[in-house]
């Protein structure tokens, strides 16, 4: 009876000191409207958490349709599931919390709700659909987004020039249909093909060129880009430009710096002839000398001349 009671005792103090594990966390962060363009592609980010973990091993995400069993499979990374579309791939790893999902080529039928399942093993009994609600709801409206023509950069006669026409977005998507017209041909120019590889001429020189791509429901939209075509590399041309303004303005500034050259040789040479001019001049005063410019004046006569033509007149008063 004791040993009963004793039991008892134990089972509830265990009880009443043990706490209750948290119960596992569950959660996904995903868009839940997307649209996308009839044949064009999108991404849609998403991660998740499951059994409150973001990294597993060998873990298997789906994207279905129906929650229902047996499951309408879109996209997973399950080779052995059957998956029921071709252009929704799960793009992101499962492994890593990643549930990321990519639609290329959409189509109308496209449309509709996805909900996100996650397994973490084939063994484990981590499995979880998450949303009692769609995860998220596809929508898929007409193409009206322009195609992307590659840069044509600058076209030299003669030289083979590869031009690429692509939906926006890098969107690797195989249901488009491309064709290509030229303003300066009368019919389509290039079908089919997205690339086209063409020789330009001059003629091509301010010409358009015009890219058009189709859905599979015969929607079309276009792009239209201006070429510019030369006869030779206008970076030669302009190289060449620049080398002759150059020689230009070294000879025209050779100029300038002979005649400033020139006109201070000749100050130099004027300041020179004036100061010996003036030296010389200086000299001939002290020396009683006349000037070089009196030459065509009277001579000045000194004391002692005067005195001796004096005495010339009185001798000869005198002699009579």
């Amino acid at each position: 009876m004791w040993n009963i009671i004793v039991v008892i005792l134990a089972l509830f103090w265990k009880g009443a000191t043990c706490q209750a594990s948290p119960a596992p966390y569950y959660d996904i962060q995903v868009s839940p409207n997307v649209s996308v363009q009839e044949g064009l592609c999108v991404t849609i980010p998403c991660t998740f958490i499951a059994d409150s973990r973001k990294a597993f091993s060998n873990s298997t995400g789906y994207w279905i349709r129906r929650q229902e069993y047996p499951f309408y499979i879109a996209a997973t990374n399950d080779k052995f599931s059957d998956v029921k579309t071709t252009n929704f791939h799960l793009t992101g790893n499962p492994d890593n919390g990643d549930c990321t999902l990519t639609i290329t080529d959409a189509r109308k039928e496209d449309e509709g709700p996805y909900y996100y399942r996650f397994e973490k093993s084939i063994y484990s009994r981590v499995r979880y659909n998450y949303g009692h609600k769609a995860t998220t709801t596809i929508t898929v409206t007409d193409l009206t987004e322009e195609p992307v023509i590659s840069d044509p950069g600058t076209l030299i006669a003669g030289i083979n020039k590869t031009l690429t026409c692509a939906p926006p977005g890098n969107c690797p998507a195989t249901s488009l249909t491309f064709q290509w017209r030229k303003s300066n041909v009368a019919d389509v120019w290039k079908k089919i093909s997205p690339t086209v590889t063409f020789t330009p001429s001059r003629d091509d020189h301010q010409e358009n060129i015009t890219c058009e791509m189709t859905n599979n429901k015969g929607k079309t939209t276009r792009k239209t880009i201006l070429l510019d075509a030369y006869f030779a590399d206008p970076t030669i041309a302009a190289k060449e430009e620049v080398i002759a303004c150059a020689c230009t303005t070294m000879v025209f500034t050779i100029i300038i710096v002979g005649i400033v050259i020139g006109n201070i040789a000749a100050l130099i040479l004027i300041f020179v002839g004036t100061y010996f001019f003036m030296k010389k001049k200086m000299e001939n005063r002290q020396l009683g000398k006349p000037s070089p410019d009196l030459g065509k004046q009277e001579p000045e006569c000194t004391y002692q001349e005067l005195k001796g033509q004096k005495n010339d007149v009185y001798q000869s008063f005198k002699m009579q």
